[in-house]
């Protein structure tokens, strides 16, 4: 089982029996939901992207997989014994489980997406190659699995809120994202909610290197 300090740097996406619902919790609890990811773009401006509860259950399919397990209940239900073996005892449960089973492992390797992904912008909200997914940015990163991951985050109240991922297979890993719409993050800053600085990333010189 990893642990949440292990889930920081995490780039492969591991296996389910390594990763569980508590563990998730324990991480959201102490990295995310604390946490403001404040992104300065090339052209000047910026957007603030903080964590919820709901939004992690929403992260983690749980509303596919039991829907009876309401999204401002989530963390609830886990304090009160919920794992994985409870998506495993009812067949069509079961089976929504193992649908979901890719994107609730690359749920570990959030962070370093958060702190390495390109960022891109969706001026008409809905996601290509969806049916109905609507979010404003997407986070993307090629995970080493070979893999994309992209995150979906939508303004909520004021604020950007990540609520989905999206895998992209190797074959096609821009699936979800037009690099028209790409927005070049000069910094990165991680905040506590007063505001005080965790870790600042500057990507200037990576940027002026990559272009090279």
């Amino acid at each position: 089982m990893l642990t949440k300090e292990e889930l920081l740097d995490l780039d492969v996406p591991p296996l389910i029996k390594n990763v569980s619902l508590e563990l998730y919790k324990e991480f959201s609890v102490s990295y995310l939901l604390p946490r403001r990811f404040v992104y300065h773009f090339s052209d000047g401006s910026k957007i603030n992207i903080e964590f919820t509860e709901w939004g992690i259950y929403h992260m983690l399919s749980i509303q596919h997989i039991n829907s009876r397990i309401k999204n401002n209940e989530f963390f609830q239900k886990i304090d009160n014994g919920l794992t994985f073996n409870d998506f495993k005892v009812d067949n069509s449960v079961k089976a929504r489980f193992k649908d979901q089973k890719k994107r609730i492992s690359m749920f570990a390797c959030i962070y370093n997406t958060l702190r390495k992904g390109q960022a891109f912008y969706i001026p008409s909200g809905k996601v290509k190659n969806t049916n109905n997914v609507k979010v404003n940015y997407i986070l993307y990163r090629t995970l080493d699995n070979n893999n994309g991951m992209n995150l979906g985050v939508r303004q909520e109240s004021g604020k950007f809120v990540p609520l989905t991922i999206l895998i992209s297979k190797q074959s096609s890993l821009m699936n979800y994202v037009d690099v028209e719409n790409f927005k070049l993050v000069e910094k990165l800053e991680i905040t506590d909610m007063m505001g005080n600085i965790i870790e600042t990333i500057s990507y200037a010189l990576i940027n002026k290197y990559a272009a090279k």
